[in-house]
């Protein structure tokens, strides 16, 4: 029988830079250039974008490194959110992450996977399906190994912390390695031009420009979003006050290196007019300055790559269903943690039952679509609730104090604050539908807390 609910804290530098790093890294930086280049004027101003968000997310990084501090243990935003605000605040975030956002965002990943896994097997089989009897649910070749990686990486972080670890810092590694490796041979490659990194600032600066840069700033903010993944396993982290702003540092610090060099090898490759809405960028930059034969290489790396996002995103968002049960929040058994791996065994196979039935749905990208605000607010009132925390504690010497605070803090929350409000804005109608799906979470915070609070006495 399961009992204990206790989860042991054996995760050292080594292990939170790998998991930050692995979370962030994946495949939004072949894709997400692309995408922006419709917006800059300049080869220049791409490049000090990406420095930008970097820095953006040092800013968020230093924040959430203090939260994490000031809590400890599993949950991350959970526990800043019941605290600063009120329980229920805690819970909704957690619901939307069972719910949509990090069980879509496990299925979306999966998927990703699959359509890149796809091109290493026969077109005939890529194409394979087959009726599920009884449901009559189509099952595609992409949902089975989509379902099989969820699965299989389950079983992994179920097997315990260092397992899964081990594995986080294997596939990490794999994907630095493959990127310097790309970079290497890229910029080395004699089928680029220099001359597309010239001029390297036009001339015009004005409001258009920069409201236009400000848009491209989003996209490049949410391909570094998951330096947050640290928050979620605090409670497992060995001196989490000095390894989770160090891990958090160097690994923003390492990405916002290998995002920069990526960017000049695109524009080596390519002249910014070109690049606009080349969604697969990267492919057509190695098919450009590699050749076809490499082609094997770039899917590998891009396997490797979405896979360690996979496992983070597995192992972290666990936790906050683990947090959740512990304070009578959920189902009790989710709290309860594998009496031989020391895992949160029961909160992962919820989190698996949960991310298959999206994947099998295929509606999770329309889920994510509404909850796109919801996240972004939550990121909001998360930053909210370090000043209001600050404010309220009396010694101010307990725990790691943000750098730059509180203007790194500011910071963060206007930058935030603005992507919160331009979301808004250009989608309404999904925002409110987001929130509407958030507010269906109320009557079940109200269940539970009467179910705990009955269990107590």
């Amino acid at each position: 029988m399961i009992l204990n609910r206790h989860l042991p804290n054996i995760l050292n530098l080594r292990d939170s830079f790998m998991l930050i790093v692995g979370n962030i890294l994946g495949i939004g930086i072949f894709t997400t250039s692309g995408y922006i280049a419709q917006y800059l004027s300049s080869p220049g101003s791409m490049l000090l974008l990406w420095i930008i968000g970097g820095l953006l997310s040092f800013c968020g990084g230093v924040t959430y490194a203090e939260l994490s501090s000031r809590f400890p243990k599993a949950g991350g935003d959970y526990n800043y959110l019941s605290s600063a605000f009120h329980p229920l605040m805690g819970f909704l975030f957690g619901w939307s992450a069972l719910l949509v956002t990090y069980t879509g965002s496990i299925a979306v990943i999966a998927v990703g996977f699959g359509h890149y896994f796809l091109n290493f097997f026969p077109t005939n089989l890529q194409e394979w399906s087959f009726i599920l009897p009884v449901f009559g649910l189509k099952l595609e070749f992409i949902k089975l190994i989509s379902i099989f990686m969820t699965f299989l990486f389950t079983y992994i972080n179920v097997r315990g912390l260092r397992t899964g670890s081990t594995g986080q810092n294997i596939l990490t590694m794999g994907t630095i390695v493959f990127l310097f490796i790309f970079i290497f041979f890229t910029l080395f490659s004699k089928e680029g031009n220099w001359q597309n990194l010239t001029p390297l600032f036009s001339n015009k600066l004005n409001f258009p420009v920069i409201a236009d840069m400000g848009v491209a700033l989003i996209g490049i903010y949410f391909t570094y979003s998951g330096w947050t993944v640290l928050a979620y396993m605090a409670g497992e982290i060995k001196t989490p006050d000095k390894t989770i702003p160090l891990a958090t540092w160097l690994g923003i610090s390492l990405v916002t290196v290998l995002y920069l060099l990526i960017n000049v090898v695109y524009l080596y490759a390519f002249p910014l007019n070109r690049m606009i809405n080349l969604i697969d960028i990267g492919f057509q930059t190695v098919l450009v300055l590699l050749g076809q034969t490499l082609s094997f290489f770039f899917l590998l790396m891009i396997s490797i790559a979405v896979l360690s996002t996979l496992n983070s995103t597995i192992m972290s968002g666990a936790r906050i269903y683990y947090a959740m049960s512990r304070e009578g929040q959920l189902f009790s058994g989710f709290s309860k943690v594998h009496p031989k791996y020391k895992s949160p065994a029961n909160a992962l196979w919820l989190q698996l039952f949960w991310s298959i039935l999206l994947i099998l749905s295929g509606s999770f990208n329309q889920l994510l679509t509404y909850t796109v605000f919801v996240m972004v607010c939550f990121s909001f009132l998360s930053g909210i609730s370090l000043l209001l925390l600050r404010k309220r504690s009396e010694d101010k010497n307990v725990c790691y104090q943000a750098w730059g605070y509180p203007i790194t803090t500011f910071i963060f929350i206007g930058v935030v604050a603005w992507i919160m409000i331009n979301t808004l804005l250009k989608h309404p109608l999904e925002s409110f539908l987001g929130v509407a799906l958030v507010l269906f979470g109320i009557p079940f915070y109200f269940y539970f807390r009467k179910k705990y609070v009955w269990n107590v006495l």
